[in-house]
């Protein structure tokens, strides 16, 4: 009978996620990963091909993080808070916003982050600001506001310390995101 095994996989990728996001993918390995284990690398092969096979579990994880952020109440105005949420992400989990969009992760990130962009736009439905425009009017003005709010994210994360608080993120995605749907409000019925 083989030897039971100290660990489960949920284990292995909450100390996967972990390491992410203390170090990035750079200090993501079998060896450190046993080290957090407190067990050689062989137990981790039982549940897994490779640690290739691991980072879409981590990812997943880190998307679910990431909705969380969405998800939080920062200003009470659902459409603002998605937008503030995800910045206050990069700003708080930096390696790990960086970790989902990076050129090697970015595909998997993408498609797990379309379940959040799904769920976002369903909690949206009767939301004031997309009041008397078409589906197709409503994504255009989501994905132009989601631009906005992953440029001012990456700007987060690479700005000095200290230099992106949350009234700046409120007040950038606040006047933004009012911007961009009034703009295009005005575009749209200028083009009936």
């Amino acid at each position: 009978m083989p030897p039971k095994l100290k660990f489960t996989r949920e284990k292995i990728v909450q100390k996967g996620f972990e390491i992410v996001r203390e170090k990035g993918w750079a200090g993501l390995s079998s060896r450190s990963l046993a080290r957090e284990l407190g067990s050689s690398p062989i137990p981790i092969y039982s549940y897994f091909k490779s640690m290739k096979d691991i980072e879409p579990e981590i990812i997943q994880k880190i998307i679910d993080l990431q909705q969380d952020y969405m998800n939080r109440r920062f200003t009470g105005d659902l459409w603002h808070d998605h937008g503030i949420g995800y910045v206050m992400f990069a700003v708080e989990e930096r390696l790990l916003f960086l970790g989902i969009n990076d050129e090697v992760h970015f595909v998997k990130s993408r498609e797990y982050g379309q379940r959040v962009w799904d769920e976002c736009t369903k909690s949206l439905a009767g939301c004031q600001h997309f009041q008397g425009l078409s589906k197709q009017q409503i994504y255009d003005v989501q994905l132009k506001r989601w631009m906005l709010a992953h440029g001012l994210a990456f700007h987060a994360c690479f700005a000095p310390a200290g230099s992106i608080c949350l009234d700046t993120i409120i007040v950038h995605i606040r006047d933004g995101s009012n911007a961009i749907v009034t703009g295009l409000k005005e575009q749209f019925n200028r083009h009936g």
